[in-house]
Protein backbone atom coordinates (compact mmCIF):
# COMPACT_ATOMS: atom_id res chain seq x y z
CA UNK A 1 0.00 0.00 0.00
CA UNK A 2 1.16 3.35 -0.88
CA UNK A 3 1.51 6.66 1.61
CA UNK A 4 -0.85 8.07 -0.83
CA UNK A 5 -3.56 5.49 -0.95
CA UNK A 6 -2.48 5.11 3.12
CA UNK A 7 -3.50 9.17 3.29
CA UNK A 8 -6.73 8.49 1.16
CA UNK A 9 -7.85 6.20 2.99
CA UNK A 10 -7.71 8.13 6.09
CA UNK A 11 -8.90 10.89 4.73
CA UNK A 12 -12.29 8.85 2.81
CA UNK A 13 -12.84 6.10 5.14
CA UNK A 14 -12.07 6.46 8.18
CA UNK A 15 -14.39 5.67 11.80
CA UNK A 16 -12.82 8.28 13.89
CA UNK A 17 -11.95 7.08 16.96
CA UNK A 18 -10.70 8.28 20.72
CA UNK A 19 -9.13 5.33 22.67
CA UNK A 20 -6.35 4.88 24.91
CA UNK A 21 -4.24 2.38 23.25
CA UNK A 22 -0.21 1.34 24.75
CA UNK A 23 2.10 2.05 22.08
CA UNK A 24 5.93 0.85 21.52
CA UNK A 25 7.93 3.28 19.72
CA UNK A 26 11.14 3.80 18.94
CA UNK A 27 12.56 7.34 20.60
CA UNK A 28 15.43 8.76 18.95
CA UNK A 29 16.64 12.56 18.56
CA UNK A 30 14.29 14.33 16.56
CA UNK A 31 11.96 10.95 15.65
CA UNK A 32 9.52 8.74 17.47
CA UNK A 33 8.80 5.43 15.60
CA UNK A 34 5.29 3.62 16.88
CA UNK A 35 6.49 0.06 15.85
CA UNK A 36 3.13 -1.68 17.52
CA UNK A 37 -0.04 -1.00 19.92
CA UNK A 38 -2.47 -3.13 21.81
CA UNK A 39 -6.00 -2.32 20.53
CA UNK A 40 -8.92 -4.79 22.20
CA UNK A 41 -5.99 -7.29 23.64
CA UNK A 42 -4.75 -8.19 20.17
CA UNK A 43 -1.32 -6.65 19.16
CA UNK A 44 -0.95 -4.54 15.97
CA UNK A 45 2.91 -4.75 14.21
CA UNK A 46 2.84 -1.85 12.43
CA UNK A 47 4.66 -2.60 8.97
CA UNK A 48 4.77 1.30 7.45
CA UNK A 49 4.68 4.98 8.80
CA UNK A 50 3.15 6.84 6.16
CA UNK A 51 3.13 10.41 7.18
CA UNK A 52 3.61 12.17 10.48
CA UNK A 53 2.10 15.67 11.28
CA UNK A 54 1.70 18.02 14.54
CA UNK A 55 -0.79 19.79 15.95
CA UNK A 56 -1.53 21.78 18.97
CA UNK A 57 -4.18 21.13 22.39
CA UNK A 58 -3.81 24.48 23.43
CA UNK A 59 0.35 24.89 23.79
CA UNK A 60 0.51 21.34 23.61
CA UNK A 61 2.15 19.63 20.94
CA UNK A 62 0.48 16.23 19.39
CA UNK A 63 2.29 14.11 16.88
CA UNK A 64 -0.12 12.73 14.68
CA UNK A 65 0.57 9.09 12.98
CA UNK A 66 -0.58 7.40 9.87
CA UNK A 67 0.17 3.73 10.00
CA UNK A 68 -0.77 0.82 8.88
CA UNK A 69 -0.55 -2.94 9.44
CA UNK A 70 -0.45 -3.97 6.38
CA UNK A 71 -4.49 -4.84 6.48
CA UNK A 72 -6.01 -1.49 8.04
CA UNK A 73 -4.62 2.01 8.55
CA UNK A 74 -4.44 3.83 11.35
CA UNK A 75 -4.66 7.10 13.08
CA UNK A 76 -1.97 7.17 16.83
CA UNK A 77 -1.87 10.53 18.50
CA UNK A 78 1.15 11.13 20.90
CA UNK A 79 0.23 14.18 23.86
CA UNK A 80 3.64 15.32 24.47
CA UNK A 81 2.35 17.04 27.77
CA UNK A 82 0.87 14.06 28.97
CA UNK A 83 2.86 11.07 27.37
CA UNK A 84 -0.52 9.57 26.31
CA UNK A 85 -1.28 7.75 23.25
CA UNK A 86 -4.61 7.23 21.84
CA UNK A 87 -5.82 5.52 18.74
CA UNK A 88 -7.88 8.66 17.08
CA UNK A 89 -9.19 6.62 13.57
CA UNK A 90 -9.07 3.62 12.16
CA UNK A 91 -10.23 2.61 8.31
Amino acid sequence: MTSEQMFTILETMATELDETVTVAAVFSPGTIRPVWFTRQGRQVRIREVAFTWKTREGSTPILHFSVSDGQGVFELRYNTGTYAWRLAASA
